[in-house]
């Protein structure tokens, strides 16, 4: 069996990436791919006797067992592709933590995380994932299943859900400070404007500040599906604080019990939309009804919960910032569409089907890891 080309490829892939695919190829501000003489020459004091060091304990132990059966495989690829499950199946024995929405992962220079399950972004700092060779830009969402190294100390993951991730290495975990208004779910609010459900205003997305009524009222007949019905509806409304762009929006949600408004001739268009309201929509939008004794106002926290839109730690972070911003609504906007509606379909299939945004625009956005 030729099993020294074999381990010296794994080797090449857990050390460095694809780093032997960029050895001849240098990088560059529009195409990052990591040469081998720059990996090598930053890191060779620190990181590279740790990872031969994890490379050969590894194959001595658990990868070497399945190097005559990937060597039927004929393909590069596929060779790539099974060495990586290798190494990071071997990798089941190192730290395995869980954290959740707004906390952060600060790693020191050397450690290795491989995120399984959640969503995260890169915050700040150097990171290079070791998969493609590449370094992960700041703010660049972070892949599922593949392995990051932290290229220098202080380098920070920021999580956007609850997630489940490996770690080798040192490093601590930190809270972010959600309550400064700074914009947590930016990505989040692109996947929504992608699929034609969330807009900006005239100065953007504008997440850090509060989320008013009107806003709220937009974004539930975008998630029921409903918007080209309600630009068109000729109905109206008993309501005196409306903008005329607005005008068609509430007057369907009226006539359709929607809203009532706050009293008889105020809709409240300004006005701060708390959250419970905004889960009380959400949760109609998956076909809940509170008037027919499926949830209530003052739990509907509780039954987002319940359904999967959020898990109680992250309802507590948001509850923590005492106010619901506009980053609130794309992010648990976002989580609704994968939530079960009351009938057992998924709402984005609901949206697929009545034609809101397609199938392979839906799988663009999940293929980002959110």
């Amino acid at each position: 069996m030729r099993q020294q080309p074999i381990l010296w490829l794994a080797a090449i892939l857990f050390i460095g990436g694809a780093v032997a695919g960029a050895a001849s190829i240098a990088g560059s501000q529009t195409d990052p791919l990591i040469s081998k003489s720059y990996a090598l020459g930053t890191y060779i004091s620190q990181v590279t006797q740790q990872a031969k060091n994890q490379v050969k304990d590894i194959f001595d132990t658990k990868v070497t067992a399945n190097i005559e059966a990937v060597e039927k495989k004929y393909s590069t690829t596929a060779l790539e592709t099974e060495m990586q499950a290798a190494v990071i199946a071997a990798l089941q024995s190192d730290v395995q933590t869980t954290l959740s929405n707004a906390q952060t992962l600060t790693a020191n220079q050397g450690t290795e995380v491989v995120l399984t399950q959640g969503s995260a972004v890169v915050s700040s700092g150097t990171w290079i994932n070791l998969t493609t060779g590449k370094l992960a830009q700041t703010g660049q969402a972070v892949s599922l299943n593949q392995m990051y190294l932290s290229a220098d100390d202080s380098a920070v993951f920021t999580f956007r859900s609850q997630s489940n991730l490996q770690i080798s290495g040192t490093y601590q975990i930190g809270q972010t400070a959600s309550s400064t208004g700074q914009a947590q779910y930016t990505a989040y609010a692109d996947a929504l404007h992608t699929l034609g459900l969330f807009s900006g205003t005239s100065k953007g997305y504008e997440l850090e500040r509060t989320a008013t009524r009107l806003e709220g009222i937009v974004m539930l007949i975008r998630l029921l599906g409903k918007e080209q019905q309600a630009l068109t509806f000729q109905g109206k409304h008993p309501f005196t604080d409306v903008p005329d762009w607005a005008n068609s929006y509430v007057a369907y949600a009226y006539q359709n019990g929607y809203t009532s408004g706050v009293d008889a001739s105020t809709f409240g268009a300004t006005m701060n939309l708390r959250y419970l309201d905004y889960m009380t929509f959400l949760l109609r939008a998956l076909g809940y009804s509170d008037t027919g004794g499926d949830f209530s106002w003052s739990t509907a926290d509780q039954t987002v919960v319940d359904v999967g839109i959020q898990t109680a730690q992250e309802r507590q972070t948001i509850l923590n910032t005492g106010k619901f911003l506009r980053d609130h609504v794309a992010y648990t906007s976002y989580r609704a569409l994968f939530a079960k509606s009351k009938t057992g379909t998924r709402l984005c299939d609901t949206l697929i089907h009545a034609g809101v945004f397609s199938q392979n625009q839906l799988d663009a956005v999940e293929q980002k890891g959110l």
